[in-house]
């Protein structure tokens, strides 16, 4: 089968939308298929990374097709002329190839302005990956440069009418789809009850981890210090939460213990001004940087346990697949009747902690009971990408037939 996949974010961008759909399509490359991904240049992508940060290979196989799409104006404003600019690219692609079927991954989602042109017109069916909910999750960007209107009443009528916009967008193309993939059931559900989807065309894709990429990956020993990782955003979700991680890492430092947080992720001033705004020792934190996925993960075996903070209400993220391939303890810093909870609390070693006292109970617990596993009873692969990139592929398969047998009938 020969598949267009729209995803800005991909290879050599080494973060989580990238991640997704480079790891998904080198799984069909190596099912058969013939696949081309429309992805951002790297002049774009540069305007978001440091070229250090860019840092994955583009599998084999993988044709590559880019586009670009300055800033120019407003974030909302560019939301909207990005997805015109594609549309015309993505026609002038369409129109010099015959491509079967069409994969887009969503966010960002100024793709979905072409989809239901572009159907019409050339008759391809498509299937629509919602990392995130779109439009259902509204918290417009309307951008710095909005100084013109600096009264509520104003910014409340821009959002009102961004939202009529790219909720119009998203509902055309989500009823003209074939196929929907969300991140997670609430996600799914609440997609179903806005938009009366059909369940028959309709999967749960959760992330996981790249078994792939982790052929050979060897932790290194630690000595002497007790380590914590965190792997992505750290201080992103919720500053008072991150503290609490690193005062209770501060407070039993003081009486002698020896243990340090290591940051695989961006270098964030911010985190650091805080440590020093909230009396932190500095040595509690220690920031790696971005990584491509191999190396970041051989940092993280090397840990002795893990760290995370989040509050998303619907999904579980993605550090913490990750964090379950190397079966370590984890201390979660979250609400606990949010779903990640719920998954940290199912293992063993899992810490769901909301309290800074009950962080400091799981560190010492980690410590004086020396727990080396998450779990010692629990099937691994069910949490890998292969896992679910198998149902990916069985969505499109089924959509391409369905598509074949009307066309045919």
């Amino acid at each position: 089968m020969k598949i267009l996949i729209i995803a800005p974010y991909f290879a050599p961008s080494s973060e989580v939308p990238s991640v997704r759909m480079v790891s998904f399509s080198n799984y069909l490359y190596q099912e058969g298929f013939d696949v081309t991904v429309m992805c951002w240049a790297e002049d774009k992508l540069l305007t978001i990374y440091n070229k250090s940060e860019l840092n994955t290979k583009i599998p084999d196989g993988i044709n590559i097709i880019t586009f670009d799409s300055k800033v120019r104006v407003l974030p909302f404003l560019d939301d909207l002329r990005f997805g015109r600019e594609l549309t015309s690219k993505l026609d002038s692609v369409l129109s010099k190839n015959d491509f079967q079927i069409v994969f887009v991954t969503c966010g960002p989602y100024f793709s979905l302005q072409a989809l239901p042109k572009i159907k019409k017109k050339y008759q391809i069916p498509y299937v629509l990956d919602f990392r995130d909910l779109g439009a259902l999750n509204y918290r417009p960007r309307l951008g710095t440069e909005l100084k013109i209107h600096k009264s509520a009443f104003y910014k409340r009528i821009i959002k009102a009418w961004y939202f009529r916009k790219i909720k119009n967008r998203e509902r055309r193309a989500v009823l003209n789809a074939n196929g929907v993939i969300c991140i997670s059931k609430i996600d799914l559900d609440i997609m179903k009850e806005e938009y009366k989807l059909s369940p028959h065309n309709s999967i749960i894709a959760t992330n996981g981890f790249d078994e792939n990429k982790l052929i050979n990956i060897y932790p290194i020993k630690n000595n002497n210090t007790l380590v914590g990782a965190i792997f992505g955003k750290f201080m992103y979700y919720s500053e008072k939460r991150a503290l609490s991680l690193l005062k209770a890492i501060d407070m039993l430092n003081e009486k002698n213990a020896n243990i340090k947080l290591v940051h695989i992720g961006r270098k964030n001033k911010y985190i650091i001004e805080t440590i020093k705004k909230n009396n932190i020792n500095e040595e509690c934190y220690e920031c790696v940087g971005l990584k491509e996925y191999s190396e970041g993960m051989k940092i993280l075996g090397s840990a002795d346990f893990f760290m995370l903070e989040d509050t998303s209400p619907d999904d579980v993220g993605t550090k913490i697949y990750d964090y379950i391939y190397w079966n370590k303890p984890i201390i979660a810093a979250i609400p606990k009747d949010i779903p990640l909870a719920k998954l940290v609390k199912s293992f063993q070693n899992g810490f769901v902690c909301e309290t800074d006292q009950e962080i400091l109970n799981a560190l010492r617990k980690i410590q004086i009971e020396n727990l080396k596993v998450l779990d010692n009873n629990f099937d691994k692969t069910k949490f890998s990408r292969k896992y679910q990139n198998m149902k990916m592929k069985d969505l499109l398969e089924k959509v391409y037939t369905e598509d074949f047998m009307r066309d045919t009938n």
